[in-house]
């Protein structure tokens, strides 16, 4: 009897190890069927497919050049050159003005590129199996670029960025985006030895996310710009408007300063690197004008009592005596960075703009050449391409009795009379009809007076481009 317990114990004990083997087996089954289930549903979701861009030569194509993925040559391109994760495209500075490149991204976006400028194609990515995600990175190296990210988009998730040194630029759909990159007043290089820049990243339409090292991301709207540093700090967004005049208000130097760029005998003298001061003709000292600040109350207060704020400082142009010659006293802005110029292809409204003031000119009007005005302004441009020659917009502001006075007209000056000592707003849209619509380069702004005794002056000098 007790053999028969045992044995019926035994049994249970290795039926009970049967029934635990075979659920331990069956669980282990399930968790791997659950495994590779989940795993072929994690790769069925997340697998991508590779893309390709398609590089569009809208100007010399000897001016571009493309690298390769794993490639350390830059080669010559084509025009529809397929383009790849990886590849590298840069327009050299001599390509041209406005749009030199394109680059068609294979979902319908695409990329303006601008001589000087250097981008790489980071990320071409869909997923493979389904409409859900779009994925395109870009890094920006230098220059300045239009991203127009297409609306209608087939994928749920649309992920397009864009990395501009240590910081990063999310594009929403549907928008038009400009980045500019330029270098620092002062030079400051970037540990892996390249140049760090100065981005400027701006929405006309959309909506786009810049994230720096630290800090909050800045949501930008349409209509708003903000500056990255070269440390990749944005700042605080702004409306989307460019000052293109470096020291409107004549208040980066002193006199001696400014007066110290007619001087070449010395090279090592402190002296203005936004306005150049020159006079014409080579006459004595006591015959020639002269250029001097002024300190005035903010236009249109003709007065010199004012709060300490409105305190503002004029450019003015001076000569007396009784002079029968004629001189010519200038100051001249070389525009853009290190004076080369700007392409102001993007600019849909270029607004030039200077409180004018006269006190006194010995000649009438605008003397018998219709040229010799107290103050004048000299706008060169170019209207297409870098062989262009240089063209003029000349203005002439002047003071008489009545506008009848102003006799002699010459060809291409555009006149203005204002009334004497008092300031008087000169203003002009360089894109109207008679000015430079279509223009899509300038070169400098030059102010002078030019006539026989003058008293003259212009304050908060301004050129705004928006987009």
């Amino acid at each position: 009897m007790v053999f028969a317990d045992d044995r019926l114990a035994a049994q249970r004990r290795t039926l009970r190890i049967a029934w635990l083997t075979l659920f331990v087996f069956f669980g282990l089954f399930l968790a791997l069927s659950t495994w590779v289930i989940f795993s072929v549903w994690q790769w069925y979701l997340t697998a991508t497919d590779t893309q390709t861009a398609t590089l569009v030569v809208r100007g010399l194509s000897e001016s571009i050049v493309w690298q390769p993925a794993g490639r350390t040559i830059f080669q010559g391109v084509r025009d529809q050159q397929p383009l790849s994760e990886g590849d590298t495209v840069r327009t050299l500075p001599n390509a041209g003005y406005g749009q030199v490149a394109s680059l068609r991204l294979f979902e319908g976006s695409q990329l303006d590129l601008w001589a000087g400028t250097e981008v790489r194609l980071t990320s071409l990515r869909t997923t493979r199996w389904h409409s859900s995600t779009l994925e395109v990175a870009i890094e920006q190296l230098n220059g300045y670029v239009r991203y127009d990210v297409r609306a209608d988009q087939s994928f749920h998730k649309v992920d397009i960025r864009v990395t501009i040194g240590d910081a990063q630029v999310v594009l929403l759909p549907g928008g038009s985006y400009s980045i500019g990159l330029y270098p620092p007043e002062r030079r400051v290089m970037r540990s892996d030895g390249r140049p760090a820049l100065v981005a400027d990243v701006a929405v006309r339409s959309g909506q786009a996310i810049v994230t720096g090292m630290v800090g909050q991301p800045i949501h930008l709207m349409a209509g708003q710009r903000v500056e990255v540093d070269p440390a990749g700090m944005p700042g605080l967004p702004v409306p989307a408007r460019w000052e293109l005049i470096r020291d409107g208000g004549f208040s980066r130097f002193s006199e001696i300063e400014y007066n110290n760029t007619t001087r070449t005998d010395d090279p090592t003298l402190p002296r203005s690197t936004t306005w150049q001061v020159s006079g014409t003709p080579n006459l004595p000292l006591p015959e020639r004008g002269f250029f001097r600040l002024a300190q005035i109350c903010r236009p249109p207060n003709s007065t010199l009592v004012c709060p300490i704020e409105d305190f503002r400082t004029a450019a003015w142009f001076y000569r007396m005596g009784g002079q029968t010659n004629g001189f010519v006293t200038s100051i001249r802005q070389a525009l853009g960075v290190h004076g080369a110029g700007i392409d102001v292809s993007e600019f849909r409204s270029l607004v030039f703009s200077l409180w004018a003031r006269v006190d006194y000119q010995s000649l009438p009007a605008a003397g018998d050449r219709g040229t010799e005005c107290p103050i004048m302004i000299r706008i060169v441009a170019r209207r297409s391409s870098p062989t262009d020659p240089d063209e003029e917009r000349v203005v002439c502001i002047y003071t008489a009795t009545s506008d009848d006075a102003l006799r002699v007209r010459a060809d291409g000056v555009f006149y203005q009379r204002v009334e004497p000592s008092t300031w008087s707003r000169f203003q002009v849209n360089l894109r109207d009809e008679n000015w430079l619509p279509d223009y899509r380069y300038l070169r400098s702004v030059e102010i002078y007076a030019n006539g026989h005794d003058y008293d003259s002056r212009v304050a908060e000098v301004s050129l705004v481009g928006t987009q």
